[in-house]
Formats: structure tokens, sequence, C-alpha cells
């Protein structure tokens, strides 16, 4: 079986994410003719290139070089809602993610006074416990 290119590789990985041209072009700084060239393997991307591309797609150097390793250190992601969660965010524009992130602040600061009610029931559980105790 014939290894893929370096070109097909990105490209593959691009179109797993849903990642157009233009959007790898506004993370990465690659112009979309540049990315294009490279993706046809006309041309070999730079160090600088592969250190954003390997950030962007979420992919180690060595997968992009190689074809080994696919998994960068993001290999946390083992969950499947959490890999659609992070292609999804990925595909909107700045505003949309600012958004999110906002949302997100809100749900984490409702979480941590859920948590922390729970503690003072808990510690006010305890307390009446050791009273009726002693």
């Amino acid at each position: 079986m014939e290894s893929q290119s370096i070109g097909t590789r990105i490209k593959q990985r691009r179109n797993e994410l849903g990642l157009k041209q233009l959007q790898i072009k506004e993370l990465t700084g690659i112009s979309s003719g540049n990315l294009s060239d490279i993706e046809n393997g006309k041309k070999l991307p730079s160090t600088p290139a592969l250190l954003a591309l390997s950030d962007t797609l979420d992919c180690s150097i060595d997968w992009i070089l190689k074809g080994e390793s696919h998994n960068n250190e993001n290999s946390f992601l083992s969950d499947e809602r959490e890999r659609e969660l992070l292609k999804g965010f990925r595909q909107l524009d700045q505003d949309d993610q600012d958004e999110l992130m906002g949302l997100l602040a809100l749900k984490l600061r409702k979480v941590k006074r859920d948590g922390e009610k729970m503690a003072t029931l808990s510690n006010s559980d305890d307390g009446e416990v050791s009273d009726k105790l002693a």
C-alpha cells in the first residue's frame, strides 16, 4: 500500500475537522495559495508552517511528515463529544467563539456555586450529627 503524501495528510485532517482553506489561513497565517500548493504536493511546508498546522489541525508533526502518531498532546480528547465540541468550536468565527466562552464561564460559575452550597449543607449536616451524638 502506497503511503500518503504530506499534502494529502494535511488536506485529509483539515477536512476531518471541517476547516476550509480560508480558515486555515486565518488560524495559521499560511496563505490559501501556499496551502493549496502544499496539499497538492507542489511545495513542502516550512518549519513555522508545520508548527502552525500541527497546532491548528491538532495532530503531531510526525504524523504530518511521516503519517505516524496521528494524535497530538491533545489526545486527552478521548470522548467523541469533546472532539465534536472542539471541531464545532473551530468552525465558528471569533465573535461566536467568544460568546461560547462566556456561556462556559457562566456554567462553570453555576457549578462552583452549586458545589459550595452542597459543601455548606454537608458541613451543617455533620454538625447536627455531632450535636446529636454529644
